[in-house]
């Protein structure tokens, strides 16, 4: 009897136990089961609907929603009010949040408290991205090229390609002595491999030297020779690390990735742009643009083009003629408003919008975003700027809702560059009347700013904070009229003339402010002042080909029309759109990349303003 109920007592006990064990591990999957393409909304609505444990475990996916969604005060809120007691793997990712918070803040934050030991790869993904900030902050290079190898071995598939591409900026960046720094241990073989690449591409990347009597002919072959050495210096690294997950990025640094057209015979293509009312202008150079790149690149596929106009029929019209006509794919729409309708009517057909909204998921088949946005330039910007060993940028903007989300898009960059350990500033300044009343009465500008705040979020306590001063860079987004006042009122600010001189300021401009007819003394003034605008307009003297003269006579008409050019190649290649693609097309409006959910980023030309020059022949930098 005693061993009846002795063996009855086991079997009770084994089937609790596996009970328990499957609530673990439900709880688990529930915590681990984040789908980043739904957004907080889905999974507070799921908490509100739920109890206990679970609820739990739903609060904790909306916080990192919400950290995705940049929404931090709603996150910490959250965070704030869950319960006191909570499961282990809860707990890791309460702190894995917290930490996420304070790193794209610029807040401090301790990693005492979590123990990789039992994380996920999903959590130690998370982990090692927290403490790549901190070391970032540190100025640690030896740990953070540490911290990149722990990321891309815990990398999603779809998450591996954009660690690739971040291990080489970071390493890229750095001095021959800083590599040196970097520790490798004897079974650091991917470590090692990065090491070796960094170095021959360093070698044998450098820039001809030319002479003054130098022929076009021998500038050209001293180019070629270049290109060939750092192709074979590539090649011998490939041969000795076969394996290598940089091997995916090689056709990028020796400059030969180019993504090819698709495999389609003349893609049917609806363009919808606004070709009547007060947008016209812009839709009729757009749809230019799109039917003369074929005489730009002759060579790639023709398309078979239904241009739809979307200011005199609704969105839910356009798309039903679209899928009538058998289309393949949408290009446009190009306003904001559209963009954001044709997202929630998720049609069928692939779309490649021409301008970007919210990073709200989308159901879409298919859906990528092309823009010339002031946010991507102002990131652009703060990419060149801290390359040129730039520590303090102040920011001038307009004080509207443009110029704030230029400064916030040129911050967010801005620390994620430098590993929050340093920060950047802003001055706003009024329309062009405010400012040349203020000059009238001879009121300069003063180089002082403001900490930019993260979606209102304070900064860490290291950091400066309140009205600031010392920098080394200043970035001014403004229009032509606007700049011709704001330099000066600088110069009188300062007592002198600020970055046409021997400084340690640098002055940097957007492609906002570079207009066709510049006068003799905007160039005086601006003299040595850097600036961005896209290739087609840089490279306009060399081009085989006129633009229109209609276009040419406006810059910010040409920056349509080049986007025009682009969306078409855009199109005969949407087959292989992906995210994390770097510069995988020499575009008329910049090199393309694209980053999460399909967005088309572009990297500018920077040029510098020289007093006494053509100005049509500006020199490149």
């Amino acid at each position: 009897m005693n061993l009846k109920r002795l063996f009855y007592t086991i079997l009770v006990y084994g089937l609790f136990t596996l009970l328990v064990g499957c609530g673990n591990t439900f709880v688990s999957k529930k915590v681990s089961n984040y789908d980043d393409s739904k957004n907080s909304g889905y999974y507070l609505s799921l908490a509100n609907s739920s109890s206990g444990s679970t609820k739990t475990d739903w609060q904790l996916l909306a916080v990192r929603a919400l950290i995705k969604e940049n929404n931090f005060s709603l996150a910490n809120e959250l965070l704030s009010k869950l319960p006191s007691t909570l499961s282990a793997e809860q707990q890791t990712d309460k702190l894995l949040s917290q930490g996420e918070i304070a790193t794209k803040t610029g807040r401090s934050f301790s990693l005492s408290g979590l123990s990789v030991q039992g994380m996920t790869n999903s959590q130690l993904y998370r982990y090692y991205t927290i403490k790549l900030a901190l070391d970032g902050k540190k100025k640690d290079i030896n740990a953070q090229a540490h911290d990149y190898i722990e990321l891309a071995n815990n990398a999603q598939d779809r998450q591996k390609r954009q660690v690739i591409n971040d291990t080489w900026s970071f390493l890229s960046k750095l001095s021959s002595d800083q590599i040196r720094a970097i520790l490798v241990y004897e079974n650091e073989t991917i470590l090692r491999g990065w090491i070796d690449l960094t170095y021959a591409y360093k070698s044998n990347s450098q820039a001809p030297v030319t002479q003054e009597d130098d022929t076009p002919e021998i500038i050209a072959d001293k180019a070629q020779r270049q290109k060939d050495s750092l192709k074979q210096a590539i090649n011998n690294w490939l041969m000795q690390y076969p394996q290598h997950p940089a091997k995916e990025i090689l056709t990028v640094l020796t400059g030969e990735q180019m993504l090819s057209v698709d495999n389609v015979d003349a893609k049917k293509v609806a363009l919808l742009l606004p070709l009547n009312g007060s947008s016209r202008i812009f839709g009729e150079t757009i749809r230019q643009g799109y039917w003369d790149a074929i005489k730009y690149y002759p060579h790639e596929p023709q398309q078979n083009v239904v241009v739809l106009d979307t200011s005199t029929a609704s969105m839910d019209s356009l798309i039903q003629q679209a899928q009538e006509q058998n289309v393949e794919l949408i290009v446009g729409p190009l306003l904001k408003d559209e963009v954001n309708k044709i997202k929630q009517i998720a049609p069928s057909i692939p779309v490649l919008a021409l301008n970007k909204v919210d990073n709200s998921p989308t159901s879409a088949k298919k859906m990528c975003y092309f823009a010339l946005s002031p946010e991507d330039e102002a990131k652009d910007a703060a990419e060149h700027i801290y390359a040129q060993n730039k520590y303090r940028p102040l920011l001038l903007v307009p004080q509207n809702d443009l110029g704030q989300r230029v400064a916030q898009s040129f911050a967010k960059q801005w620390l994620q560059l430098s590993g929050n350990s340093s920060q950047a500033y802003v001055q706003y300044f009024g329309n062009a009347k405010s400012l040349s009343a203020n000059m009238n009465h001879n009121s300069g500008i003063r180089l002082t700013g403001d900490p930019i705040l993260i979606n209102g979020m304070s900064s860490d306590s290291t950091l400066p904070t309140g009205e600031a001063e010392g920098f080394d860079s200043v970035y001014i987004y403004a229009s032509y009229d606007e700049l011709t006042l704001i330099k000066p009122m600088l110069d009188m600010g300062a007592s002198k003339s600020l970055g046409n001189t021997p400084s340690s300021i640098t002055l940097y401009s957007s492609s906002k402010s570079h207009i066709v007819n510049a006068s003799k003394d905007f160039y005086y003034d601006m003299n040595q002042t850097q600036y961005a605008d896209i290739p087609m307009i840089v490279n306009e003297p060399n081009s085989s080909i006129t633009i229109p003269s209609n276009i040419q006579k406006d810059y910010s008409l040409t920056r349509l029309y080049a986007m025009g050019i682009d969306a078409w190649r855009l199109a005969n290649r949407y087959n292989q759109l992906d995210s994390h693609q770097t510069n995988f097309l020499d575009g008329m409006t910049g090199k393309l990349s694209t980053t999460d959910q399909c967005e088309i980023t572009r990297s500018l030309s920077w040029q510098q303003y020289t007093y006494g020059e053509d100005p049509t022949t500006p020199k490149s930098e």
